[in-house]
């Protein structure tokens, strides 16, 4: 018989079967007779079957027009959802011709959940009372709607090991069979029904599949067919779809003593011995290639290094409980230990990851200019040691490092609270250099992915059909101190303004301004609006304000669902993200009634609307804008360094969009992501990571955001390939 299990026909359907007899049979013309039969789906409550089935009705084509006529009619066969059977009692001989055979499908089918019953119909040619494979002229299926008391499932799991594998890879399909010694045929196919060919006559479960060159997703079947104890014929079905994606991005890992550590690959590794359990990481250069690296007494830096940096791993050494008090111990102990007395590290930026990690910016400034890898030094011994006052192996610069003034740091520090131990990952270079490496550093320092060692790397691949970026909306309401002390910061923000708006625009959003001060919740100018003058124009609205700043206050009032001047307003708009963007020199001032603010419980939380900071680092422990920016998944600046305003309204621009235009992971919520694995085509074409006409992947929204002129047409085919870590029990 036929082994493929096909969808049941739920229309009218007839179906011809010839065969003669001799003058000793019914027909008494002696001449050959042609049978037919057609079926009829029969609907719940049917007097033959109270559960449903099909009427199979059988009879001879005497006037040879090749379809059964009521006229024609001989008798009929019920087959019921439930396994009942029943027959019209004149004329049931034809069905010793016509014959009809029935198998029953095992729960779990792939068709018939709850079982069911594969129907065959043909003609006996060979007239041995049996319907042989060659005589199955058509199959319907009856799938039960529970009232058949169906066979167990004979295959109990059909796995794909891996069930995502890269294009002409390599993936093992399985299926676990009750009893396998008492199965007749196992057949696996292809979604087109192509039969493939199992493992070996001995392992017919197993099925070695090698992918092809084309990016998709296919569906592969395995077939069963047995005798049960009481004789009667069983069927099963199962399929499993397997993934076949492009590669990901090349990633290296460093092996710490109870942790590793993912990076880019992206870096020459060179490992550090002493009172640290690290490696010093070389980012390979941008503007020269790398030349061989001698191995040393002393760890040389890399010919035409650049970017210098390291991984870590060390205990708390009573430094602070969580991550940022311990990584503003490490920072105060480096600016201790900086070469001169005016050098200074100012911390620029900082954002408090979900699991408390922290990832912070800062520039450091020095008075007599420095080799990166004498820097560098500094950092390990002062961030990365395992004891207080540990040393390092000396680090030797290269000859072609360049000496510079002014460094940009990047870290992102997770604490380990079982074991009371940090996991530290950091980049030194060239504040003239930084825009050169910024997508390395992005996917070096943004998050800290780590795991327990051991622990391994699964490949995953998400399928996007492209959107219309331009329908999807982006509101940011600005709440700027106007107080005396906020000529400059006012100034600089205004000057940057047609920067944000061409860093939103590149996403191709549709994007709105609104701006209040810290002193009223009453919107500037016209309100919302995307005109870059007008928004210019609104963020200076001079320093004649009250000396009570209350950013949040006014915010949060504005914000109100009922009475706010920003609601009232038509925002945020449906289907906009919002951002709100606070910026002061002072502590907040919310006050204390009707009752004290609390950061993780209010109304930015509950919306969902992210809150940004640009206040003064010192202010921190009396003012609540950073607690907040931090509950809300926002990122915070340093109000001095004017300089990072501009690199810091990107971020928040950029984060804007990849929540109202990205394409989220599907593993980003329940899995540490590999975001340096990422590698993203469009219809098969590779797109680079890239902030301007490319891609960039924004942990806090889990999402993969294009810009420019990478921005998919709609309809487009995205492929994005990742990584992701597989915990070890």
């Amino acid at each position: 018989m036929k082994r493929n299990i096909q969808v049941a026909m739920l229309t009218i359907m007839a179906s011809t079967l010839t065969a003669c007899w001799d003058d000793d049979n019914d027909d008494p013309s002696g001449s050959a007779k042609t049978a037919m039969i057609r079926t009829e789906v029969l609907a719940v409550n049917d007097e033959n079957c109270a559960t449903g089935g099909v009427r199979i009705i059988a009879g001879y084509d005497d006037n040879q027009n090749a379809q059964l006529d009521a006229a024609e009619y001989v008798s009929s066969k019920y087959i019921c959802n439930n396994g009942q059977q029943s027959t019209d009692g004149e004329g049931s001989a034809i069905f010793d011709q016509a014959l009809v055979g029935i198998a029953f499908i095992a729960k779990d089918d792939v068709n018939c959940p709850a079982g069911g019953q594969k129907i065959f119909l043909g003609v006996d040619k060979n007239t041995n009372s049996v319907l042989d494979s060659d005589e199955v002229t058509e199959t319907q299926i009856l799938c039960s709607d529970g009232s058949l008391n169906a066979p167990e499932s004979v295959i109990n799991a059909l796995t794909a090991s891996p069930s995502t594998i890269v294009t002409n890879g390599n993936s093992v399909l399985e299926a676990t069979i009750t009893n396998p010694s008492a199965v007749d045929a196992i057949v696996w196919q292809d979604e087109a029904g192509k039969p493939l060919q199992p493992r070996s006559q001995n392992e017919q479960n197993i099925l070695d599949l090698q992918a092809g060159s084309e990016l998709g997703q296919f569906t592969y079947r395995v077939s069963i067919e047995k005798k049960d104890s009481a004789g009667k014929q069983v069927l099963q079905t199962k399929s499993v779809t397997i993934t076949v994606s492009q590669a990901p991005s090349a990633t290296q890992t460093v092996s710490l003593e109870s942790r590793q550590v993912f990076l880019p690959d992206d870096f020459t590794m060179s490992p550090v011995t002493g009172d640290i359990t690290g490696t010093v990481i070389y980012g390979d250069p941008k503007t020269a290639s790398v030349k061989s690296l001698m191995r040393m007494a002393a760890i040389p830096t890399p010919e035409s290094t650049e970017l210098v940096g390291f991984v870590a791993e060390r205990g708390a050494l009573n430094q602070g409980t969580t991550a940022a008090q311990i990584l503003q111990t490490m920072v105060n102990a480096v600016s201790n230990n900086l070469p001169s007395a005016g050098d200074r590290i100012d911390q620029f930026s900082q954002t408090i990851l979900e699991g408390g990690d922290v990832s912070a910016s800062y520039n450091i400034t020095l008075i007599s200019s420095m080799l990166p890898t004498n820097l560098l030094q500094i950092l390990l011994q002062q961030m990365a040691v395992n004891q207080i006052g540990g040393a390092t192996d000396t680090l030797t610069p290269a000859s072609t490092e360049v000496a510079a003034m002014q460094f940009q740091l990047d870290i992102v520090v997770s604490y380990l609270q079982p074991t009371d131990s940090l996991i530290i990952t950091a980049t030194l270079v060239d504040k003239n250099n930084v825009d050169l490496y910024a997508d390395v550093i992005s996917a070096t320092t943004s998050e800290n992915i780590s795991a327990a060692l051991g622990s391994t790397l699964e490949l995953q691949a998400d399928w996007f059909r492209a959107v219309e970026q331009t329908t999807s909306k982006a509101d940011f309401l600005f709440v700027i101190d106007n107080s005396g002390s906020m000529s400059d910061e006012q100034n600089k923000l205004s000057s940057m303004t047609q920067s944000f708006i061409n860093t939103i625009g590149a996403s191709g959003i549709d994007f709105k301004v609104g701006t209040i001060t810290t002193d009223t919740d009453v919107l500037r100018g016209v309100g919302f609006t995307h005109d870059a003058s007008q928004i210019e124009t609104d963020f200076i609205p001079g320093t004649s304000g009250s000396a009570t700043e209350r950013g949040i206050w006014f915010a949060e009032k504005s914000l109100d669902p009922v009475n706010g001047t920003v609601t009232l307003a038509g925002y945020p708009r449906t289907g906009a993200s919002m951002s709100v963007i606070i910026v002061s020199d002072e502590p907040s001032q919310y006050g204390s009634t009707p009752q004290p603010f609390d950061p993780s419980q209010n109304l930015f939380v509950d919306n969902g609307y992210r809150v940004y900071a640009i206040v003064k680092p010192g202010d921190a422990s009396r003012s609540q804008y950073d607690d907040l920016a931090v509950a809300t998944l926002g990122k915070v600046l340093n109000i001095d360094q004017i300089s990072e305003y501009d690199s810091f309204m990107n971020t928040v621009a950029n984060n804007a969009g990849a929540t109202s235009a990205g394409y989220k992971l599907s593993l980003a919520a329940t899995h540490q992501i590999l975001s340096s694995s990422l590698s993203v085509k469009v219809d098969g074409v590779d797109v680079p990571r890239s902030t301007v006409d490319g891609w960039q992947y924004y942990p806090l929204s889990q999402s993969v955001v294009f810009t420019g002129a990478a921005i998919p047409p709609v309809g487009a085919q995205i492929y994005i390939a990742y990584q992701y870590v597989q915990t070890t029990p």
